[in-house]
C-alpha cells in the first residue's frame, strides 16, 4: 500500500522539480594548442562616475576662461558721465579771478568753446562788448528769456563800429547760459544774477589773432619794401629811359619799361605777371644767348650790369626783345650815333 501511495505521488509532483537545479550556462573556451603562448586578456578598466560627461567634447582652455570671465558681473569704476562734464565744463570756464582789468571792464582771454562767467545783479545792466568791427550774424540765444531781458546797441562807425549786447537780469539768485554767435566769433556765457554784485563791462583780448595780424603786416611791409628800386646811389640825371621794346605777340609778361642809373638796367614788369608764368631773362651776345643773373623786387627786374639787348623768352617761341637805343661805352671811347637799325 504504501509503495502504491508513493508511486501515486511521485506521478503527481511536476517533472522540473524532479530534474532539480537548472544548468547553468557557460561559455565554451575552446582548447588551446600546447604549442601556443598563454595570452592574458587585458584589465577591465572600471567606468569613472565622471565618465559620461568626459563623453562630451572638450573645449579649448582658451574658451573656458573667457566663459568664466563673462560669468563675473563687470564693476564700473570711476567717474559718472555727470562727474565727468560738470568736470569738464568747470575747467572751461574762464572766471574774473583770472581776468584781466581795465578800470571797469573786465577782459577775458578769448578761447574758443570756452565759457565766460558774467555776475549781474537786480536793476543793474552788464554791458558786454564785441570786438571792433564785429556784427552778429543771429539773435542772441537765452536759456530763461522770461527772466532776463537781451538787448543790442551799437556805437562808431564803419570798420570800427563796436556791438553792445545788454544783460539785465528781472530778480536776484537765478541763472542760466547765452550764445552770442557773429561773423567772427561763438561766445559762451553763463550767468548768474545777484542782489548787488554785478560786473559793469565784460570784453575779450584775442591774443592769437592779434599776432597773426602783425605777422601779416610786418610781411607786407617787407614786401613794400623790397619792391622799391630807389637807392641812395641812384642820381635823376643819371637815368637813361632810352630802351626800346619788341614783343611777338600780347604776353602778360610784356615789360611797361626798361631804364638804367649807368651801372644797373631797371625792367619794369606789369602787375599781371605775378599770377602767369614768370620769363627767363637772357643776354645777347652776338647770335648768342647767355643767361644772367639778375634779381626781382616787386616788379621790377634788376640787372647788376648793363647790355645792348636782352630777350625773355617763355620756352622756345615766346620771346620779348629789349633793346638800349643808345649805346653805352666805357670812359676813353667815342660815342657814336645809332645806326639804320636803331642800335
Amino acid at each position: 500500500m504504501n509503495r502504491i501511495l508513493s508511486a501515486i505521488l511521485l506521478l503527481a509532483l511536476p517533472s522540473a522539480s524532479l530534474a532539480g537545479p537548472p544548468p547553468v550556462r557557460s561559455e565554451v573556451v575552446p582548447a588551446i594548442p600546447a604549442s601556443a603562448p598563454v595570452q592574458t586578456p587585458p584589465p577591465q578598466t572600471v567606468p569613472q562616475p565622471q565618465a559620461q560627461a568626459a563623453s562630451q567634447p572638450a573645449q579649448p582652455k582658451g574658451l573656458q576662461i573667457k566663459k568664466q570671465q563673462a560669468k563675473k558681473p563687470v564693476r564700473k569704476e570711476g567717474l559718472s558721465d555727470r562727474q565727468i562734464v560738470e568736470h569738464r565744463v568747470k575747467q572751461s570756464v574762464q572766471r574774473p579771478v583770472n581776468a584781466m582789468s581795465v578800470e571797469s571792464k573786465t577782459i577775458y582771454s578769448y578761447v574758443p568753446d570756452a565759457i565766460y562767467m558774467i555776475y549781474a545783479a537786480l536793476n543793474h545792466v552788464v554791458d558786454i562788448q564785441l570786438q571792433p568791427g564785429e556784427r552778429l550774424t543771429g539773435k542772441i540765444v537765452a536759456g530763461d528769456t522770461f527772466r532776463w531781458e537781451v538787448g543790442t546797441v551799437e556805437d562808431g562807425s564803419g570798420s570800427n563800429v563796436t556791438t553792445h549786447v545788454l544783460i539785465k537780469p528781472k530778480q536776484a539768485g537765478i541763472e542760466t547760459n547765452f550764445l552770442i554767435v557773429t561773423d567772427r566769433h561763438s561766445y559762451r556765457l553763463y550767468a548768474q544774477s545777484n542782489d548787488d554784485f554785478f560786473i559793469p563791462t565784460v570784453g575779450w583780448a584775442y591774443s592769437d589773432e592779434e599776432m597773426t595780424a602783425k605777422s601779416a603786416q610786418i610781411r607786407k611791409e617787407q614786401q613794400r619794401l623790397d619792391g622799391m628800386v630807389a637807392a641812395p646811389a641812384i642820381i635823376a640825371a643819371n637815368l637813361n629811359f632810352k630802351y626800346k621794346i619788341k614783343a611777338d605777340k600780347k604776353y602778360a609778361w610784356v615789360p611797361l619799361r626798361a631804364f638804367d642809373d649807368g651801372s644797373k638796367t631797371y625792367i619794369q614788369m606789369a602787375p599781371e605777371m605775378k599770377s602767369s608764368e614768370a620769363p627767363v631773362l637772357f643776354i645777347k651776345d652776338g647770335k648768342k644767348l647767355n643767361l644772367v643773373n639778375y634779381r626781382i623786387k616787386g616788379d621790377y627786374f634788376i640787372v647788376d650790369r648793363l647790355f645792348e639787348e636782352a630777350e625773355f623768352r617763355s620756352g622756345k617761341k615766346d620771346k620779348v626783345r629789349i633793346i638800349r637805343q643808345t649805346p653805352w661805352f666805357s670812359s676813353g671811347e667815342r660815342y657814336t650815333e645809332p645806326g639804320k637799325n636803331g642800335r
